[in-house]
């Protein structure tokens, strides 16, 4: 019985695929996400959120991964005099009782170069979760030649409308469409 159980697992470790997963931890001063908005209808204006973290899990081979991002959002930085409790930006995100923004997807898209083009996931907002779709540009992973360190990179793009989120102030002076662009630079861990 012995035998044939020692056999029954060779050969079930023959037919499974052993995956290659390596994992990446976001270099948060390269992962700093970006937002635009119109302001009026006139003009596009912007703002970033200073303080991220998240990880990567990757087999490019299998086609397979996982990415866990996190924003805080008392970070929010708009300019000069929106980056403190009393600025609109402030009470729109209701950063003192949603600390975060998170993003998290099981489910990566790869292209025939084995590279990441496409994340499917759920974005939490004030306490509301959204499927959502990113696009990644430029991914990339090789050594960084500056500290000579695995890294995978890319550029994260993604659409959404901010009512969905509960973000319902200043529509339609602040459009409700909101562009996000995220660099993103991970060392294997």
């Amino acid at each position: 019985m012995k035998r044939l159980f020692c056999a029954v697992t060779v050969g079930v470790s023959l037919v499974v695929p052993a995956y290659a997963v390596d994992s990446y931890t976001m270099d948060p001063t390269h992962c700093i996400p970006v937002f635009e908005f119109k302001h009026l209808e006139l003009t596009t204006q912007s703002g970033r959120f200073d303080k991220v973290h998240g990880r990567v899990t990757l087999d490019r081979a299998a086609h397979v991964g996982s990415v866990r991002f996190e924003v805080e959002t008392a970070s929010l930085n708009m300019g000069f005099g929106t980056d403190t409790p009393n600025s609109p930006g402030y009470h729109l995100f209701e950063v003192t009782k949603f600390p975060t923004i998170t993003f998290k997807s099981d489910n990566l898209f790869f292209d025939d170069h084995n590279n990441v083009v496409a994340a499917a996931g759920q974005l939490t907002m004030l306490g509301i979760t959204k499927p959502i779709t990113v696009w990644v540009s430029r991914f990339k992973c090789s050594v960084n030649p500056m500290i000579q360190k695995m890294m995978c990179a890319g550029n994260i793009a993604a659409t959404v409308q901010r009512s969905e989120f509960g973000l319902l102030n200043f529509i339609p002076a602040i459009s409700d469409e909101i562009k996000i662009n995220v660099p993103v630079e991970a060392y294997k861990d």
